[in-house]
């Protein structure tokens, strides 16, 4: 059984996405097909933190806008131990130690609120596999052509297929992107990598820890930047204006962009 939240626009066309979803995953399709924008948040638990974070996803449509705030799931599986010492390097601890929900005192164990140890006594078969609650939330968005998107993550993946998108944001600390088709991107990730096949007027990307690959771009400004990982952009001959590429630690790959005015700097790495 799966727990999810449905959510479909009332008024018809392009919409302007605002989400923000703390971790899991998160899919968006540009549909030509698509009248509606319509929303799906799941995980597969029926119970604990995941499903009580999906049932607490806030939705809120406002004209041509979506706006989806997915909450992180509480934490689960710690540790609480009340007067009890380990050998070795000896820890003890009098009264109550705890660490994010899981409970150890008196003798019992309880873990993501299950009992593991009761009165000195394991009560769960040998080998048994105890989590506390680490299903994925997904969230699934259609959109119709000519829509916009901006997507806030600190720990999801992010993948955009279909048409273009006419503005595609996004910022993660851990989290990569993978998209199709953008207009104008402006993309920034800590720990992740950015890989979009076409933009078509504006790029600006950059990445902390990852790479950058943009497989065709068209347009009249464009800024890649890494600190450790390589930069790669093909240019058209439809191009125009600056094209700036850095990184510290990395490569940068430029494919059929001596027409750009070209800005470009690395200090560990090569440029071709």
């Amino acid at each position: 059984m799966t727990t999810e939240k449905i959510h479909i626009m009332s008024v018809e066309g392009a919409v302007e996405l605002d989400l923000a979803a703390v971790k899991g995953q998160v899919r968006i399709a540009v549909d030509p097909k698509a009248v509606f924008a319509r929303l799906r948040v799941h995980t597969a638990a029926a119970e604990g933190p995941a499903a009580d974070a999906v049932r607490a996803t806030e939705i809120g449509e406002y004209g041509g806008k979506l706006s989806v705030s997915v909450p992180e799931p509480a934490a689960t599986g710690g540790i609480v131990i009340g007067g009890n010492s380990f050998g070795g390097g000896t820890a003890v601890f009098n009264g109550s130690f705890t660490a994010g929900g899981t409970a150890v005192g008196d003798g019992d164990i309880w873990i993501g609120g299950r009992p593991i140890v009761v009165d000195g006594r394991v009560v769960v078969p040998q080998g048994t596999v105890v989590t506390g609650g680490s299903e994925t939330i997904t969230v699934d968005v259609v959109l119709p052509t000519g829509s916009s998107a901006s997507v806030q993550t600190k720990h999801a993946e992010t993948t955009v297929r279909g048409a273009a998108l006419k503005t595609l944001r996004f910022r993660a600390h851990n989290g990569s992107l993978k998209a199709t088709r953008a207009d104008v991107l402006d993309a920034v990730t800590h720990n992740g990598r950015i890989l979009v096949e076409t933009v078509d007027t504006e790029l600006e990307a950059s990445t902390h820890n990852g790479s950058i690959t943009i497989g065709a771009y068209h347009g009249r400004c464009a800024s890649v930047r890494t600190h450790n990982g390589n930069a790669s952009v093909a240019a058209s001959p439809a191009s125009t204006g600056r094209l700036t590429a850095r990184t510290h630690n990395g490569n940068i790959h430029l494919v059929s962009a001596g027409h750009l005015d070209l800005k470009t700097s690395t200090h560990r790495g090569n440029i071709w």
